[in-house]
């Protein structure tokens, strides 16, 4: 481990070029893993470029590296107990092909800027540093030390940020919260409501990578036994996306709904805002659909297959790959169990490759959660707060070795198109959207 404490620099001006032209030239310098493997020159490139561009936020920052490429730092305030905690990561998927722009041009065309991680979550962390950079020159101190963690391998599910919060709990710095990437302000997520929702995820589903193999013989494959492996496998492959897990509404989706319901008009406000004795009802509602029912019950999609060396060949192994999202209340071991019992079959054998369990829930009181909630208003006056179960995975899970209150919410306006593109062609983001983000870290910021 490294630490580099970069000179102050004197009180100045913000570079002339503009958030957006900053957030693109991130966008430039490509961060994606190669068959799980960081890319450690681009993240090197991607830190040089973050101290050219914001000098007087990495004049005040105490930064460290851990992990080789995991960026650590620290801005002092006033008092260093209870500090916040900023999370992003500094990674992307790879790009695919088919862009309306290219992946790496940081193209900013028509008022959007286009380019791999503009939202998840260069987007974040760009914004992060636009909110420190300006409130350094204007000579603001918080009132309680910042820390920040970048990671460099989340989507990966790798450890840099994982080692970066050992580091804060060796040093015995407990924050009073965290926040990391997660929900945004989007169009209500039940029906009936027409207000904006700052959706603020409070938990996240646990992650579950399973891998289905079948062995045989092998052979040629002129003569064919009756069920060779990648009929067994392609058998248990459907079992496995047939079967049931149990579905149930947690505290936490029941709070979303009454905290949405409120704002609804007639006949939903009445149903929704008695989801705690209406539960029965609501469930089959939200089980009826697949994007809702992901919100009360644990999914299993495969997402990979693999089988034979020849097309001559009988495949003497076929492989499966099933991503596994728990809902709070199912385990592994719950999970792992409810899809032998839907394959049934002793061939076909199941083995975890990695996963964790679904996260605790983070409570709604606090100075995080007044904080969010202000920086919101400020920001957002229109939209609604609202608690709500994270489905996809981040590094904020790491950070209850240190917390009980991580939270997990990107503060941009996103319509259901600019969502659709996350691990997808064509991510990008509004330049306005992506200012008033960088305004609601300010805020933030200015709040805790």
């Amino acid at each position: 481990m490294t630490t580099r404490h970069v000179p102050p620099i004197p009180s100045g001006t913000m570079p002339s070029t503009t958030a957006a032209d900053r957030l693109a030239a991130v966008l430039r310098v490509p961060t994606a893993a190669t068959d799980g493997v960081p890319d450690a020159a681009g993240l090197a490139a991607l830190r040089t470029l973050l101290a050219d561009l914001y000098p007087h936020a990495f004049g005040a920052l105490e930064v460290e590296l851990v992990a080789e490429h995991t960026i650590l730092a620290r801005w002092p305030g006033a008092s260093a107990d209870a500090p916040a905690l900023l999370m992003a990561h500094q990674d992307v998927v790879p790009p695919g092909d088919g862009w309306t722009h290219g992946a790496f041009d940081g193209a900013i065309v028509d008022g959007v800027v286009w380019g791999r991680g503009a939202i998840d979550d260069k987007g974040s962390l760009v914004g992060i540093l636009e909110a420190i950079e300006a409130l350094v020159v204007d000579g603001f101190v918080p009132a309680h030390d910042v820390w920040l963690v970048l990671g460099h391998d989340e989507e990966t599910f790798g450890g840099g940020a994982h080692a970066a919060i050992a580091v804060l709990a060796e040093r015995g710095v407990r924050p009073a919260f965290a926040i990391d990437e997660g929900g945004a302000v989007v169009d209500p997520p039940v029906p009936g409501v027409d207000v904006p929702a700052a959706m603020v995820g409070l938990s996240e589903k646990g992650m579950l990578v399973l891998r289905l193999a079948v062995d045989e013989h092998g052979g040629h494959a002129s003569t064919p036994p009756r069920m060779p492996a990648t009929a067994i496998l392609a058998r248990a492959v459907v079992r496995a996306s047939r079967a049931r897990f149990p579905e149930r509404l947690t505290p936490t989706t029941v709070r979303m709904l009454q905290t949405l319901g409120a704002h609804a008009r007639a006949p939903y406000r009445a149903l929704l805002t008695r989801a705690d004795v209406l539960s029965p009802v609501l469930r089959r509602i939200l089980a009826a659909n697949a994007e809702t029912r992901a919100t009360i019950a644990t999914t299993a999609t495969v997402t990979g297959l693999q089988a034979g060396t020849a097309a001559n060949a009988i495949a003497e192994r076929a492989e499966a790959t099933v991503n596994v999202r728990l809902t709070q209340g199912t385990t592994i071991a719950d999970a792992v169990a409810i899809l032998g019992r839907a394959i049934r079959d002793d061939r076909v054998t199941i083995d975890v490759v990695r996963g964790h369990e679904a996260s605790p829930t983070s409570p709604t009181d606090g100075r995080g959660w007044d904080a969010i909630e202000a920086a919101t208003a400020a920001e957002y006056p229109e939209a609604v707060v609202s608690p709500y179960v994270m489905l996809g995975g981040s590094d904020g899970r790491h950070a209850y070795r240190v917390t009980d209150r991580v939270y997990r919410f990107t503060p941009f306006l996103l319509t259901s198109d600019l969502r659709a593109c996350l691990h997808a062609r064509d991510e990008r983001i509004p330049v306005d959207a992506f200012e008033r983000g960088i305004r609601w870290y300010r805020r933030l910021l200015e709040t805790c």
